[in-house]
C-alpha cells in the first residue's frame, strides 16, 4: 500500500487550534508567493499576537506548560472565545471546535481529517481557510477574501467537502 504524503505536520497546528498550514499566510510562504507570509506559529517560536500577551493561565502556552489550550486552567479564555468567534463568522471554522477533535481524537486523526477537508482535488494542494483558494494552481490576488470564501464553500471552485 503506497501512503499519500500529507502536507500538514503536527508543528503545525498551532497551540490554539489553528492549522497553520491552511492559513493564507502560511501558503504564501511555502508557495514563495510576494504577499505577507509566515512559517506558522510554533516554528516561529515566537509568542502569539492574537492571544497569548494577554495569556494569565497557570499552565498557559506562553511559559511552554502546555502544548494546546485545551490545558489550561483557564480554558476557554476570552482571547480563545474572540478568535473563535471572528473565525467561525468570518472562514467558518472553529479553533475551539479543532481543539475538541484534538482532544478527543488526536493530533494524527485531526491532521488526516484537515486534509480531507482542504485538500484541492485538481493537485493535492492545501485551500486556505482565509480565502478559499489552492495556491498551486489558482492565481492568488489577495490573502484574505471573505467573499471568495463564501462560493468556495457553497461548492464552486476547488473545494473537497
Amino acid at each position: 500500500m503506497i501512503m499519500k504524503l500529507i502536507p500538514i505536520s503536527a508543528e503545525l497546528i498551532a497551540p490554539c487550534g489553528m492549522n497553520c498550514a491552511i492559513c493564507s499566510r502560511y501558503l504564501s510562504y511555502v508557495n514563495e508567493l510576494k504577499h505577507s507570509q509566515c512559517i506558522g506559529c510554533r516554528p516561529r517560536n515566537k509568542r502569539c499576537a492574537h492571544l497569548f500577551k494577554k495569556c494569565t493561565g497557570i499552565n498557559n502556552i506562553a511559559h511552554g506548560n502546555a502544548a494546546f489550550c485545551f490545558e489550561c486552567d483557564q480554558y476557554p479564555c476570552k482571547q480563545i472565545d474572540r478568535i473563535d468567534k471572528r473565525y467561525r463568522n468570518n472562514y467558518k471554522m472553529s479553533m475551539k471546535d479543532n481543539l475538541e477533535y484534538i482532544k478527543k481524537m488526536g493530533i494524527n486523526k485531526f491532521i488526516k481529517e484537515q486534509y480531507k477537508k482542504y485538500h484541492c482535488v485538481k493537485c493535492g494542494g492545501l485551500i486556505s481557510t482565509h480565502n478559499g483558494k489552492c495556491f498551486k494552481c489558482e492565481t492568488i490576488t489577495k490573502l484574505v477574501d471573505k467573499k471568495g470564501l463564501s462560493a468556495t464553500l457553497a461548492g464552486e471552485n476547488n473545494w473537497r467537502t
